[in-house]
């Protein structure tokens, strides 16, 4: 079940990665209208809030007040919005 879990997790966050990577070129060609702006963004928060997740439930493998600074500062930062 761990290896599940783990593998699972790793696709998260290289789909996180790729995201991220497609939203800053997209980002800088002129073409690109607010609206396709808008979409990355809601797709970016949307694996931006997956990780989070991955990352509570996988705390334990990190220092715990290491983890919940991230928490903190991720949900912080989603509440901005």
């Amino acid at each position: 079940m761990d290896q599940i879990a783990d593998r699972t997790e790793a696709h998260i966050i290289s789909m996180a990665r790729n995201d991220a990577t497609y939203a800053l070129t997209m980002a800088q060609r002129p073409e690109v209208s607010p609206a396709e702006l808008c979409g990355m963004i809601q797709k970016l928060a949307g694996a931006v809030k997956d990780v989070a997740s991955v990352a509570e439930l996988r705390g334990e493998r990190l220092n715990a007040p290491v983890a919940r600074a991230l928490e903190e500062a991720l949900r912080a930062a989603l509440s901005q919005r």
